[in-house]
């Protein structure tokens, strides 16, 4: 995705920063002048992309986990397309759902937090759920 937006924009400066140049010949500038004026620029350019990366930081952080949030979602486990596992915190007490394209089903509530890994986690309650 981050190749789809580089493109264009790299596009979009050659084409806009030929008439640029030409007039940067024409200036009767120092070198000391045309260098703060470029250093000027960038960081300007700096300033504009730490700003959006900061809005769209805030406008799309799906799993952040500050401390005012009362369900945080621990961990998810990808089992096939469109299923998965999902440990969930709500409230101090930690929920081990079952995701599907079309319903989320509760498995089983988890007791306090877990050391061990959530692989090793459903490898010992395959083998103590089976006969």
């Amino acid at each position: 995705m981050k190749t789809c937006l580089i493109v264009p924009a790299s596009i979009f400066f050659f084409i806009f920063s030929a008439p640029l140049n030409a007039l940067a010949f024409e200036s009767e500038g120092t070198l000391l002048q045309n260098s703060f004026r470029m250093i000027w620029g960038l960081l300007i350019v700096l300033g504009i992309i730490l700003l959006l990366y900061a809005l769209l930081k805030k406008r799309f952080s799906v799993l952040s986990s500050s401390s005012g949030q009362r369900i945080k979602i621990i961990e998810i486990k990808p089992i096939m397309q469109k299923k998965s596992l999902c440990i969930v915190e709500v409230d101090g007490e930690e929920y081990l759902l079952g995701i599907c394209s079309d319903q989320i089903q509760p498995l089983a509530t988890l007791s306090g937090k877990q050391t061990k890994s959530f692989s090793d986690f459903l490898q010992s309650t395959k083998k103590n759920d089976l006969p």
